[in-house]
């Protein structure tokens, strides 16, 4: 006969493990039969944008859009820097590292 103790141990250590182990198995299952959709390409909406407004529609236009702008108009806009260092398009990466050091 198992002691009282002994079983009473069993069922709070197996049974969770068990039951855990059989959810993991029926999800690893269920994904194996049905694997997710790919995800669609993600969208340039800034060049979608720049074409509706090329066709003469009308555009909503928010924060984030006119961020997103002037950011991809800074890039067209790059141009070599010269600085003591040499030459760099953007920011100079030993600039980039002292700013990194420097920070709180």
């Amino acid at each position: 006969m198992v002691p009282a103790a002994a079983l009473s141990a069993l069922v709070v250590a197996a049974v969770p493990v068990a039951v855990l182990m059989a959810v993991w198995s029926a999800v690893a299952m269920y994904r194996v039969l049905f694997p997710e959709r790919p995800l669609p390409f993600v969208r340039d909406e800034a060049a979608e944008r720049h074409a509706a407004r090329a066709r003469g529609e009308a555009v909503h236009v928010g924060f984030r859009e006119i961020r997103d702008d002037m950011r991809l108009h800074m890039r067209e806009l790059a141009r070599p820097y010269h600085h003591a260092g040499g030459c760099s398009h953007g920011i100079p990466e030993a600039w980039i590292e002292d700013v990194y050091l420097r920070r709180n």
